[in-house]
């Protein structure tokens, strides 16, 4: 079994600013792996030590995203690969789907892609189905438990709005990763200080065969704004017959009982 895993870097806060031509200013804040695509390396890696497989993550974005790539590969993954390339600044969900695509293709004999059900910064959950699209595979969606992953089916859990729907389908196919998967693994320090200094290969579009005009977006921004901030909190006053009433009280007021 060969699982390639998705990873998108982000920033770790969701406060964030604008900028003037609707791109998020990442500057100052730490970034850090997407948080569901950290369920999808931990799925990966657990399925290919049961199968003797292998796991190669894929990031596209700038050269800071060899720090969640080497994240990735001290908790385990074997192999990593960065696309990177100028015309990729501002890609939209469906032209990197489109890109990413395009290197897994270029990969040998991979059977099953995972990936988070969306990206915590622009959270339009596009990229895994857009992903199956190009690449002409099947999607599992909103993934809650894998029971049986063998080289030719999978049996999964989908996480639906109001229910748990069980589907088997056949490989290759694109799996999307919803929280609570699994609990992914802390790399060891060792393992961090291993693959530190260890190379990325870069790949650029030239090596995928493909152009600027095959990326160019579709989708144009009309505004974005960041998230509003959370309101504070209300502390309750008095003893804890007085708290336990007045917190009652507000329970009732907002409907919640």
């Amino acid at each position: 079994m060969h699982a390639v895993v998705c990873v998108k870097q982000v920033p770790e806060q969701n406060s964030v600013k604008i900028t003037a031509d609707k791109q998020i200013n990442t500057d100052g804040i730490n970034p850090i792996i997407n948080l569901f695509d950290e369920y999808a390396i931990e799925e990966a890696l657990q399925w290919a030590e049961k199968n003797d497989g292998q796991v190669t993550v894929i990031s596209l974005g700038s050269d800071d995203a060899t720090d969640s790539l080497k994240k990735a590969l001290a908790m385990g993954a074997n192999e990593a690969v960065l696309i990177n390339d100028p015309a990729l600044e501002h890609v939209d969900s469906q032209s990197a789907a489109k890109v990413v695509a395009a290197a897994i293709k270029k990969l040998d004999n991979v059977n099953i892609v995972f990936c988070g059900k969306q990206s915590t910064d622009d959270e339009t959950g596009q990229f895994g189905p857009a992903l199956a699209r190009f690449l002409g595979w099947s999607q599992l969606t909103y993934v809650f438990k894998v029971h049986e992953l063998t080289e030719s089916s999978i049996v999964v859990d989908r996480a639906l709005e109001d229910t748990l729907e069980t589907v088997e389908a056949s490989l290759p196919v694109v799996v999307t990763a919803v929280k609570d998967l699994n609990e992914p693994r802390y790399p060891s320090l060792l393992k961090i200080r291993k693959v530190s200094k260890q190379p990325i290969p870069t790949w650029g579009l030239s090596d995928l065969g493909l152009s600027g005009s095959d990326v160019a977006g579709n989708v144009q921004v009309a505004d974005r704004v960041p998230p509003p901030a959370r309101p504070s909190g209300e502390m309750m006053s008095g003893n804890v017959q007085t708290q336990v009433s007045s917190l009652v009280q507000k329970l009732v007021e907002n409907q919640i009982l």
